[in-house]
């Protein structure tokens, strides 16, 4: 196999060995394990059901034949979440290779967010402008931090034409633009106009999130900001990789 990281089976086999196994952060887990007890309870259900009647001397054999395994990949809901799972990483995959503006060696920065869902995608585009906002105190105890704050902010600012051309606003709907007044030259404001949009949702037209908020409100985004988040992460993780504060993010 190719060791190039732009070929799509090296990328494919990354994702595969090392995001898949347990490199999650702690809110990951907790959802994981969530959607596994529904699934579990789902299958268990079905099969106690099938069973009829169920005595204390017949619980092992019971589950001594219970391939669960084969009731997880059957179950529907969680079939469903995997093919979900599948389609994101493609998308993003996908982004990846077909631009340009990435060289093999930053792609490497980029493979963790290939296999974020939107809501993952869009909290760390939320923890990105809350981190930015932030102004340390200029104190011996502060003065790295702050020096990582401006190095991102500059760092950002230098990236405006890979996230957009002119000024991003214009690809906002109208009906989207009231409440804060933004610098719409600015990647930092865009930052924070997804943030206020995000921690406001409830009041956003159905049509930005639709039954599945994150999801329909971030495709929203990406169609207008394709290289958003993967520019955004990729100077992130270069400055903050070491921080705790970051490594839900790694």
């Amino acid at each position: 196999m190719s060791s190039n990281p732009q070929d799509p089976q090296s990328l494919l086999s990354f994702v595969d060995s090392t995001r898949w196994r347990g490199r999650r952060s702690l809110n990951d887990q907790s959802r994981a394990r969530a959607d596994l007890d529904d699934g579990l309870e789902s299958v268990i259900k079905q099969r106690l059901r099938q069973r009829g009647h169920v005595y204390e001397d017949n619980v092992d054999q019971i589950f001594a034949e219970f391939d669960l395994k084969d009731a997880l990949m059957n179950d529907p809901s969680l079939t469903a979440q995997l093919n979900q799972k599948k389609n994101d990483v493609r998308m993003n995959l996908r982004c990846l290779l077909t631009n340009p503006k990435f060289s093999s060696e930053e792609l490497k920065d980029y493979y963790p967010p290939i296999c974020w869902n939107s809501e993952k995608s869009l909290d760390f585009l939320c923890f990105l402008s809350d981190r930015l906002s932030v102004r340390h105190q200029r104190s011996p105890q502060y003065n790295v931090q702050e020096e990582r704050r401006t190095s991102v902010q500059k760092k950002l600012k230098s990236k405006k034409q890979q996230i957009f051309n002119g000024k991003w606003i214009d690809y906002i709907d109208h009906n989207l633009r009231q409440g804060s007044v933004y610098n719409d030259e600015s990647v930092e404001d865009l930052l924070r106009f997804v943030r206020n949009k995000w921690h406001h949702r409830l009041e956003l037209p159905e049509q930005y999130t639709g039954g599945d908020g994150a999801r329909q409100f971030y495709k929203y985004l990406h169609e207008r900001f394709p290289d958003l988040l993967m520019v955004s992460y990729g100077v992130a993780y270069r400055i903050w990789r070491r921080e705790k504060s970051f490594a839900q993010f790694r």
